[in-house]
């Protein structure tokens, strides 16, 4: 188990997803996805809590992570 001081990635984290890929993974790819959610609404300000919680839940979801 890890925990991450980062406050936008305060996750724990357990083994891997059923893809086998590596859960300490999951912070860049929540990244990566919150920034693909900015580009698909036109690039526009103002939206990024939004964005980043969005792709928590997403990823965290597909990884099987609890927030905290």
């Amino acid at each position: 188990m890890r925990r991450d001081n980062n406050p936008k990635s305060r996750l724990i984290s357990y083994g891997a997803d059923t893809s086998g890929m590596i859960v300490e993974n999951a912070p860049e790819c929540i990244r990566k996805r919150a920034y693909e959610l900015f580009e698909m609404r036109g690039r526009q300000p103002g939206h990024e809590l939004r964005d980043w919680l969005q792709a928590e839940r997403e990823i965290g979801s597909r990884f099987g992570i609890l927030k905290i």
